[in-house]
């Protein structure tokens, strides 16, 4: 890494492109609660819109600080529990469910972009394995399938375990297609479409060469992988999955010819990171500020 080429790239960023993705971010997180609202109404669980607001913006900022992308939606069930305390399974369902929709919608997204260019696919058909490699690898899937199934007989005996379980078939026994449903579905993919559009825009304020068909193709692939808890926020592997894909897609930057694909794509995924981090702070900062109070005065 050139530490001075990447301070170089970010220095000029262009601040007019910048402030639109930047704008536009709120109106991705206003989309999120909407759609967790309409989960909510499905079930009958009447709540005010500044309440799921709060807990949404919430889950961005635990999001931002705990391994994975799903440690907002413990605090989620956490609050929604204690506010609605007699419809626990079903409140802690809606959360599962609204997570269900935006995987759903992502997963046919970077589906799509595997199908139009597969890249990851193109990386690893480069590699070559040895017969014994791969033996080992399918021993080692072996072990991890024996392991996960040990596991779940042990947690599900437990108090948490059996939590877990009525909460997942409250959430299978209270799914039914309506309008409702079909129109968070339908959201959860505009809104992926809307945070692509946010990545092109902070690209295009980087100078980056990039359409936004190829930004969807990267950026569809790159948030289902850092979903998985290898990293906090998938810092690390974010980087190297965008060099990875600016490398075989040939994206570059036409008026910083002395910066290397490295510190372009690096530059590109720290815009993106601060931008996330300072619109999570203030969902932070309101949820301790409403939710210190006792509940009946947040409804």
């Amino acid at each position: 890494m050139d530490w001075r080429a990447l301070v170089a790239v970010l220095a000029r960023l262009d601040a007019r492109w910048a402030l639109l993705g930047w704008a536009l971010s709120l109106l991705l997180i206003a989309g999120l609660a909407l759609r967790w609202q309409l989960f909510l109404r499905q079930q009958g669980i009447q709540l005010p819109f500044t309440t799921v607001l709060s807990l949404t913006w919430a889950g961005q900022f635990f999001n931002s600080i705990l391994p994975g992308a799903t440690g907002g939606d413990v605090v989620k069930i956490y609050q929604l529990c204690r506010l609605v305390p007699d419809r626990k399974a079903a409140a802690a369902a809606t959360v599962f469910v609204d997570r269900l929709s935006a995987l759903l919608a992502l997963l046919v997204l970077s589906g799509a972009a595997l199908v139009i260019d597969p890249v990851p696919l193109r990386i690893l058909s480069a590699q070559s394995f040895s017969t014994r490699t791969l033996v080992w690898l399918l021993l080692l899937a072996l072990i991890v399938l024996l392991a996960a199934s040990i596991s779940f007989r042990a947690i599900r005996s437990t108090f948490w375990g059996g939590r877990l379980l009525r909460t997942l078939a409250a959430a299978k026994s209270h799914l039914s297609f309506n309008w409702k449903v079909l129109a968070a579905v339908a959201l959860a993919f505009a809104l992926h479409l809307l945070n692509f559009l946010i990545a092109c825009l902070f690209a295009k304020a980087l100078g980056i060469s990039v359409t936004y068909l190829q930004v969807a193709i990267i950026v569809a692939v790159v948030m289902l992988l850092i979903m998985l808890p290898v990293t906090i926020n998938g810092h690390g592997l974010r980087e190297l999955l965008l060099i990875a894909y600016f490398s075989q897609m040939g994206i570059g930057i036409g008026r910083f010819g002395g910066s290397g694909v490295r510190e372009i794509a690096v530059a590109f995924s720290l815009v993106l990171v601060a931008n996330d981090l300072l619109w999570s702070i203030p969902g932070g900062v309101w949820y301790m500020a409403r939710f210190k109070a006792p509940i009946r005065d947040v409804n």
